[in-house]
C-alpha cells in the first residue's frame, strides 16, 4: 500500500524543497494543503505523514490569519493526542511548539544564511536558516535535541513520531537557486546586505555535501522509527 504524505504549505511559491522528491523516492504519494489561501484538509484519515513548511506568518498572528487556529487544533490532535508522524520545518517547528503548549516569540538574534548548530550527540553541523521568531520554551512533551548560540531550541522531538527543526534542512542548492526574485531581494533586505542572497547560494553550493548528508540522516532516522 502506498503511504501518503501531505505538506502543510504557508506560502504560495514554497515547493517544499527537496522533501517531496525524497519522500516520493521512499514510496510516498505527496500532496499539498495551502493554508495561506484558507484551504483546509478535507480528510486526513488516509494520511500517514504531515510535513509543515515555513511561512512569513507568525504563530501568534491568529487575528490576521484565522486559519492558524484550525491548523494548530489539527496538529495538537495529530501529534499530541493521536501520536501520528509529523515533521516541522521552521514555521512548522514553531507550530509544533505553539500547538503543544510551548512558547514562541520574536528572535533576539535573527539567523539568516548558512549557520552552525550543535546536536545533543555532541557534533556540530552546517544548516541553512532564515527566521525572525524562535521557540523560547519547548512543550513539556518535547525533547530539545539541537541548539545554536543564538537559538537554544533548534530541534525538538516528541516521542518517536514527531520532530521539528528551526533550520531549513529541506533547502538544497536547486531550491535556493529556484527562489522567486522577491525572496532573493527580501533576503538582501532582511540582512541589510546587498548581494547577500548571491553569496548565500555560493555558501550552499560549497556546503551541499554536508547539508545533504544531514537531511538524509535526519529523515532516515525518522523513517526507521516509524518502521518505514
Amino acid at each position: 500500500m502506498t503511504r501518503r504524505a501531505v505538506f502543510f504549505r504557508h506560502m504560495n511559491d514554497d515547493t517544499g524543497g527537496c522533501f517531496p522528491a525524497l519522500l516520493r523516492d521512499r514510496g510516498f504519494a505527496v500532496s499539498f494543503v495551502d493554508w495561506q489561501n484558507s484551504k483546509t484538509p478535507d480528510d486526513l484519515s488516509s494520511i500517514d505523514l504531515i510535513v509543515a513548511l515555513g511561512g512569513a506568518q507568525q504563530v501568534w498572528q491568529e487575528d490576521e490569519n484565522p486559519w492558524l487556529k484550525e491548523e494548530k487544533e489539527i496538529l495538537r490532535d495529530w501529534i499530541g493526542t493521536r501520536a501520528k508522524p509529523y515533521i516541522g520545518l521552521c514555521f512548522g517547528h514553531q507550530l509544533l511548539a505553539s500547538s503543544l503548549g510551548g512558547e514562541v516569540a520574536p528572535a533576539k538574534t535573527r539567523e539568516i544564511g548558512v549557520c552552525s548548530v550543535s546536536f545533543k550527540q555532541g557534533h556540530e553541523a552546517a544548516v541553512t536558516q532564515w527566521h525572525v521568531a524562535e521557540v523560547t520554551r519547548a512543550p513539556d512533551t518535547a525533547t530539545v535535541t539541537a541548539s545554536s548560540t543564538a537559538c537554544p531550541v533548534q530541534m525538538m522531538t516528541v516521542g518517536d513520531h514527531a520532530y521539528s527543526t528551526q533550520f531549513h534542512h529541506e533547502w538544497d542548492l536547486a531550491t535556493v537557486r529556484g527562489w522567486i526574485p522577491l525572496w532573493q531581494t527580501d533576503m538582501d533586505k532582511a540582512t541589510g546586505t546587498p548581494g547577500f542572497y548571491a553569496n548565500f547560494t555560493k555558501q550552499v553550493a560549497k556546503s551541499q555535501p554536508a547539508l545533504s548528508s544531514l537531511t538524509s540522516s535526519l529523515l532516515d532516522r525518522f523513517m526507521t522509527r516509524q518502521g518505514w
